[in-house]
C-alpha cells in the first residue's frame, strides 16, 4: 500500500509539473505573438506617417526635402511629358536631327514612396534620335537625421543652377550655350551617390551638395583609351555645390551658389600617332575640371504675385583641361595596360587650353499665364577651337494651364568664323498624370 501511495504521489507531481511547463510554454508563445503584433503595429504607424501628408497638404504632392509622393496604397505615380519643337529658321532646320517638326522627347516618370526610408524616382526619355534612355533613376532617403539627404542612382548633376532642371521645364527652349558646350546638350547626368545637408548658421539658409559619380562624361564613340577612366578612384567624377538663399523682403529673395566638378575623361590622340602605335588605342585619359558661380534674384509681390513676377539669373563657368597628359608609348602596351610617356611632338589632339562661358537671363510676368523672357549667351566654344560663340534670344511663354506650355522664341547666333544664324522656334509641352515640377 505504501508503494502504491508513493507511486500515486509521483504521478500527481509529474502531471502538475508537465502542466506547469505547458503553461509556461503557452505564456512564452503568447508573449512572442504579442511582441510581433506590437512590432507590426509600430511599423504600420511609421509607414502611415511617411505616407500621410501634413495638415493642409494636398495628396500626391511633394511637401519637403524629406517627403515624397503620398499614396496610401503604395501604388506609384505614372506620368508622361511630351516636348514638341517646330523650327522655322529661314536657312533650314537647326535641330540635331534636321527636322522642321519633331517630338524632341517624351519623358515617362514613375515615382513613389518605397518604404518609410526611401522614395524612388525613375525618368525615361524616349526620342527618335536617342531611342530609349535612362534620364534619371534614383532612391532618395526620407528619414536620415540632422537634415541629411542622400541619393543613390542616376541624377542630373547639381552643378550650377539650370543643369538640375529637365529641358522641357526650362523657361527657354534649350539650355544656355555654356551648359551645352561645357557640360552636355541635354544636361549633365551622373550615376553614383549624392549627399546634401541644409544649414542656417548665419540667419539664412545654406545647402551643401556633394556627389561621387562613375564618370563626368559619357564615353565618346571612337575614343578607346588604354584603361577605363574609373579604373582608379581618382578617375571618378566628384562635384560640390554650396547654395546660399537669402530673403531680402517678403517679396524678394536672392540665391548665390558656387560649384566645382572634376574627373577624368577620354581625349583623342593625333591620328598620325594612332597609326604609329598601331594597337587600337585612339585616346588617353586626361583630367577635366569645371568651376562655376550662379546668382538668381526673384521678385514676387504678395498682393500682385498672381499677375506679376520677375526673375534675373546669371551663371559663369570656367573649364580647366589637362593640357599635356601622358599618352601610351609605341610598343609599350600589354594585356594589363600601357606604359605612358610624355605626349610631346603633337601626339595629343585633345584640348590644350581652358574655356570660359556665361549667360544672363531675365523673365517678366505680363499676365496671369503669360511671360516674356530674354537671354544673352557667351562661350569660348570648345567645338570651334575656342572661338567665341555669342547669342541673343527673346521668348514669349504662355501657360494655358499648369499642365501645358507654349513657347515662341527667336535667337540670333554669332559663331566666330561662321555666318550669323537666325533661329525661329516654337515649343509645345504637355504633362499627363501627377508629374512633379522640377526646380528652376
Amino acid at each position: 500500500m505504501r508503494i502504491l501511495r508513493i507511486a500515486a504521489v509521483a504521478v500527481l507531481f509529474g502531471t502538475s509539473t508537465l502542466g506547469a511547463q505547458d503553461t509556461t510554454r503557452a505564456r512564452t508563445r503568447a508573449d512572442s505573438i504579442a511582441k510581433a503584433v506590437r512590432d507590426s503595429v509600430a511599423l504600420m504607424k511609421e509607414l502611415g506617417g511617411a505616407l500621410t501628408p501634413p495638415s493642409g497638404a494636398a495628396a500626391n504632392t511633394t511637401v519637403g526635402p524629406q517627403s515624397g509622393p503620398t499614396n496610401p496604397r503604395l501604388l506609384p505615380d505614372f506620368s508622361a511629358v511630351g516636348d514638341f519643337v517646330g523650327d522655322f529658321s529661314p536657312k533650314g532646320s537647326t535641330q540635331r536631327d534636321g527636322t522642321r517638326f519633331g517630338v524632341r522627347e517624351v519623358e515617362l516618370a514613375v515615382q513613389a514612396v518605397v518604404d518609410p526610408y526611401f522614395r524612388g524616382d525613375v525618368f525615361l526619355g524616349i526620342s527618335d534620335l536617342e531611342g530609349i534612355s535612362i534620364e534619371q533613376a534614383f532612391l532618395t532617403t526620407t528619414s536620415l537625421p540632422n537634415q541629411l539627404e542622400a541619393r543613390i542612382g542616376r541624377f542630373l548633376m547639381p552643378f550650377g543652377k539650370q543643369n538640375t532642371t529637365h529641358r522641357h521645364d526650362l523657361h527657354t527652349i534649350e539650355y544656355p550655350y555654356v551648359i551645352q558646350k561645357l557640360l552636355s546638350d541635354d544636361g549633365l547626368k551622373g550615376t553614383g551617390i549624392w549627399g546634401s545637408r541644409v544649414f542656417s548658421p548665419f540667419g539664412f539658409f545654406q545647402e551643401v551638395q556633394i556627389t561621387a559619380v562613375d564618370r563626368i562624361a559619357p564615353p565618346t564613340d571612337g575614343l578607346i583609351s588604354n584603361e577605363a577612366v574609373n579604373k582608379s578612384l581618382s578617375g571618378l567624377g566628384f562635384s560640390a555645390r554650396v547654395r546660399n538663399y537669402v530673403d531680402l523682403s517678403e517679396a524678394q529673395n536672392v540665391e548665390l551658389s558656387f560649384s566645382a566638378l572634376t574627373g577624368k575623361r577620354e581625349q583623342p590622340l593625333d591620328p598620325a600617332y594612332v597609326a604609329i602605335i598601331d594597337n587600337g588605342i585612339t585616346a588617353t585619359n586626361a583630367r577635366q575640371s569645371t568651376y562655376g558661380a550662379d546668382l538668381t534674384y526673384r521678385w514676387r509681390p504678395l498682393q500682385q504675385g498672381l499677375y506679376q513676377s520677375f526673375i534675373l539669373q546669371g551663371e559663369v563657368m570656367r573649364q580647366v583641361n589637362e593640357h599635356d597628359p601622358r599618352v601610351p608609348g609605341p610598343g609599350l602596351c600589354a594585356s594589363d595596360g600601357c606604359t605612358l610617356v610624355p605626349s610631346g611632338g603633337g601626339n595629343y589632339a585633345g584640348p590644350t587650353r581652358d574655356y570660359t562661358g556665361a549667360y544672363l537671363f531675365a523673365r517678366f510676368q505680363t499676365g496671369q499665364r503669360s511671360f516674356i523672357g530674354s537671354r544673352y549667351d557667351y562661350v569660348q566654344n570648345p567645338e570651334n577651337a575656342g572661338r567665341t560663340l555669342s547669342a541673343g534670344s527673346v521668348y514669349l511663354e504662355w501657360f494655358p494651364s499648369e499642365f501645358s506650355k507654349l513657347v515662341a522664341g527667336y535667337e540670333g547666333v554669332s559663331n566666330e568664323g561662321s555666318k550669323f544664324v537666325n533661329r525661329l522656334l516654337l515649343q509645345a509641352v504637355f504633362s499627363l498624370g501627377p508629374h512633379k515640377p522640377h526646380p528652376f
